[in-house]
């Protein structure tokens, strides 16, 4: 598990610049995952509240932590991610994201990290890309193995679709 600190640092190694969402970058390291990389993170109006909208290497996570207690939290998977799209205003910007079946705008971001949030957003989605289409030739080839496995009797039918499902997750 991500501490405190690792938060901080990948924050800072990023060039996050988050104002107001003290009590969410504080919760983060209950959501980010071990094997996740924070690419950058702002702070926006969402929902009537301010939010922390973080861009990882796996999803874009919505953050707001009520005053005493309660966590309210969005996740978009990279690979359900269609369209971001951005509006820069004199001071404050917004962007939109579209996940093919809702659309989430989150308003008065500073303008100074607007760009720097899609940019990161597409670059990580173009990573997600590049490494789920490496690994589907090897899920491909992985199939193939186990059926001949049970074509040649050393497997059966359901420990074959069982490891395929496994496999398709």
């Amino acid at each position: 598990m991500k501490t405190l600190k690792d938060i901080k640092q990948m924050l800072s190694n990023c060039g996050a610049y988050i104002v107001g969402t003290k009590k969410e970058v504080k919760e983060l390291p209950n959501i980010i995952g071990d094997d996740e990389i924070i690419t950058y993170a702002t702070s926006g109006w969402y929902d009537g509240h301010t939010w922390l909208v973080v861009s990882t290497s796996k999803r874009i996570i919505f953050l707001d932590k009520g005053m005493l207690f309660g966590v309210n939290q969005i996740e978009i998977p990279l690979g359900k991610v269609n369209a971001i799209k951005y509006k820069k205003r004199l001071f404050m910007g917004e962007v939109e994201i579209w996940d093919g079946a809702s659309m989430y705008k989150v308003k008065n971001i500073s303008k100074k990290t607007l760009i720097p949030f899609v940019n990161a957003v597409n670059d990580s989605i173009g990573e997600f890309e590049k490494s789920q289409k490496s690994s589907g030739s090897s899920i491909a080839d992985e199939l193939v193995k186990l059926k001949k496995l049970m074509d040649e009797g050393v497997i059966t039918q359901g420990e074959f679709n069982k490891k395929k499902k496994e496999l398709l997750k």
